[in-house]
């Protein structure tokens, strides 16, 4: 159920002559009634849920169904490499799940085929968006090799490829507080120019929810958690375009121009790992990543 509210407050100053002045304000917006509830302090938590982003919402999903919308959501499912990344496990719509307000992708230990995870890959339907903020609150995964991913695609894959990840997790204790971010462009996901980076946050990030976004504009992408900018990539400093054997082969050399998609999903092992000791199954103490709401805001 979403409750839509407004915010009345004072901005209080002394003057020079000591007399008090205020200035009123006020913010409409929209909460989840169980955010309220299960929060302490009614005004504290109205506070905490207005937004920091500009423009109006043109794409939202609050997953307070019982089953996933298949008019915005589409299952990714498989068990080979066509979803790159050298994985171990087969992608199906079983292992996704709308519960309680979330959705919830879970990764298990059982066989399919020739692999020995399951876990759950969906894709935002249509067109996609190209440029604002592109905003997910989440709890990640909690287990070895577990590989959470908040991110955004290009959907086609004819010699151009765009890809924006929100966030990378990786499931060990010794990364619960650290996060990948990640702008990658080119001609094909082989021959592309990235810019990356890896930050530490202050808290485990599989303890709680936060909110994972990007501001993606034609001069810039940057990411933040909870509102705290992290990370900056520039567009147009020529680093993308510099290698001519990464470019794309038709359209217009230009990097991050094209409408892409969300993808959440939860890969096992693979590359992302790279140095990382044999996985431990017992370690996952919490094999889902559970996604509590999804906007984008355009100006």
């Amino acid at each position: 159920m979403l409750l839509e509210y407004t915010v009345l407050s004072q901005l209080h100053f002394r003057s020079k002559d000591f007399t008090v002045r205020y200035f009123e304000f006020q913010v409409t917006t929209q909460i989840k009634m169980r955010d309220i509830i299960t929060k302490s302090g009614l005004f504290l938590s109205l506070l905490a849920y207005v937004s920091a982003w500009d423009g109006r919402i043109v794409f939202e999903d609050n997953f307070d169904g019982t089953r996933l919308d298949l008019n915005k959501w589409e299952y990714q499912e498989g068990c080979g490499n066509q979803y790159g990344g050298n994985n171990l496990q087969c992608y199906t719509r079983n292992n996704v799940a709308v519960q309680n307000g979330n959705l919830v992708i879970t990764a298990r230990r059982e066989n399919m085929e020739d692999k020995e995870y399951t876990s759950g890959r969906i894709r935002q339907k249509g067109s996609g968006f190209a440029y604002g903020a592109y905003v997910v609150r989440a709890r990640m995964s909690r287990g070895d090799h577990l590989h959470p991913a908040l991110w955004l695609f290009y959907r086609e894959t004819d010699c151009r490829y765009e890809e924006i990840d929100i966030a990378e997790y990786r499931g060990q204790p010794s990364e619960a507080r650290k996060l990948a971010m990640a702008a990658h462009w080119g001609k094909e996901w082989y021959a592309i120019t990235s810019k990356e980076t890896k930050v530490d946050t202050p808290q485990d990030l599989s303890n709680g929810f936060h909110e994972y976004a990007v501001l993606w504009r034609p001069a810039s992408i940057e990411w933040y958690i909870d509102n705290v900018k992290y990370f900056e990539a520039s567009l147009t400093d020529g680093s993308f375009t510099r290698d001519p054997n990464k470019l794309p082969c038709r359209g217009e050399p230009k990097p991050f121009m094209m409408q892409s998609n969300f993808i959440f999903n939860i890969a096992v092992g693979g590359g992302f790992f790279g140095g990382f000791p044999p996985m431990d199954p017992a370690t996952w103490t919490q094999p889902n990543m559970q996604v509590d709401w999804v906007r984008v805001y355009q100006e």
